[in-house]
């Protein structure tokens, strides 16, 4: 058979291929659910667009790794506390973190500009640390990861001349209209582009080669070291505006917006349904956040606690049981598109039967 030719075969094109045909429909049924809602479904609109950051770059680091990692709700938190620094008034930052360096007190950027800023700040965090949690794996990656999330929550906590310490750190101008729905959709599909060029690029192949064993991994040749710092430091990017769209959703921070529970929880259980693949955990957290939606509604009508927890737990368990490999497993909406067509096209008793009535076997 000749092999395929022409540029939807080399893999960038295909990965924006891939990565258009999950954006397009998810910027369109998130327009849609927001335009059409109440105030309510608004907000739950908004909220799940800034988690979906934060498991995109889950995805590129944990998806393609099979490592596990609970620092990138600290990620998020570094972007979203940079983001504030960067976009609030001085008059306002004099009153409140008057003690900060004249750089931080003096800045006053616009929201894109303040996003750019977060994402080079938290990538510059998390490239030093990365050395170190990139020769880690199993249990021991997902225990540092672990201290890393309390360590920068102690800091964020502690560093009053800069972040207000415990205190709300207040006065962030909000947009007005559906403007944060714009940028948030605009991100979101910027995102899910750059994980699956990620994904498809040759440090990505190369990354998903040691989630199945490291050592054959590295007996081929694979740099384990530069594949998990790439995927790190590029997931504490998009988790870093995550946490800039979620800043300028409340208007305001506090450490405690960053609590280990639910944010961790809930994102950990949105890619582990996702799986492994970019459009998989697209799918799949838009799945988990309209069920935890309807979870949340149905505690507030009884007016029992703990339901939703319970119903997280038990997706958790289900997807596990039946579908541990994710909703999609390691196939991109594409690729089973693509497989789909070739089954149709060789009928429905497979290449043996077309072989045969071709006179060949």
């Amino acid at each position: 058979m000749t092999p395929p030719t022409g540029l939807s075969e080399f893999w960038v094109f295909r990965a924006l291929r891939g990565g258009l045909l999950t954006a397009i429909p998810f910027t369109v049924l998130m327009a849609l659910l927001y335009l059409t809602g109440s105030v309510r479904t608004q907000q739950v609109v908004l909220i799940f667009i800034t988690y979906l950051m934060v498991v995109l770059g889950l995805q590129v680091f944990t998806g393609n790794s099979g490592v596990i990692s609970f620092a990138h709700v600290a990620f998020m938190a570094i972007g979203g506390y940079t983001a504030a620094l960067m976009s609030l008034s001085p008059s306002t930052k004099a009153t409140q973190i008057g003690g900060a360096p004249s750089f931080i007190l003096n800045a006053h950027y616009s929201f894109f500009v303040s996003t750019l800023i977060a994402i080079a700040v938290t990538c510059a965090v998390a490239a030093p640390f990365g050395f170190v949690f990139a020769r880690l794996s199993g249990t021991a990656a997902a225990i540092a990861t672990l201290a890393f999330y309390f360590i920068v929550y102690t800091v964020i906590a502690n560093w009053t001349s800069v972040t207000h310490g415990t205190f709300t750190l207040y006065g962030i101008e909000s947009y007005s209209g559906n403007t944060l729905l714009w940028w948030g959709l605009a991100w979101s599909a910027v995102g899910i582009i750059v994980a699956r060029l990620f994904r498809e690029s040759g440090i990505g192949l190369s990354l998903r080669a040691t989630s199945s064993d490291d050592l054959v991994a590295r007996a081929v040749g694979v740099d384990l070291t530069r594949a998990r710092l790439s995927a790190w430091v590029l997931s504490a990017g998009l988790a870093a505006v995550g946490g800039a769209l979620y800043m300028k959703f409340l208007g305001s921070l506090a450490p405690t917006t960053f609590s280990f529970d639910p944010i961790v929880i809930v994102i950990l259980v949105l890619v582990i349904v996702g799986g492994r693949s970019v459009s998989g955990v697209v799918v799949g957290a838009t799945l988990v956040a309209v069920i935890d939606e309807i979870l949340k509604r149905f505690e507030s009508h009884i007016d029992r606690s703990g339901v939703e927890i319970v119903g997280l737990a038990t997706i958790f368990t289900l997807t596990m049981v039946f579908r541990s490999s994710g909703l999609f497993g390691r196939w991109e909406i594409d690729e089973l598109f693509a497989r789909g067509r070739r089954r149709s096209k060789q009928g429905p008793r497979g290449p043996e039967a077309a072989v045969v009535e071709e006179g060949g076997v």
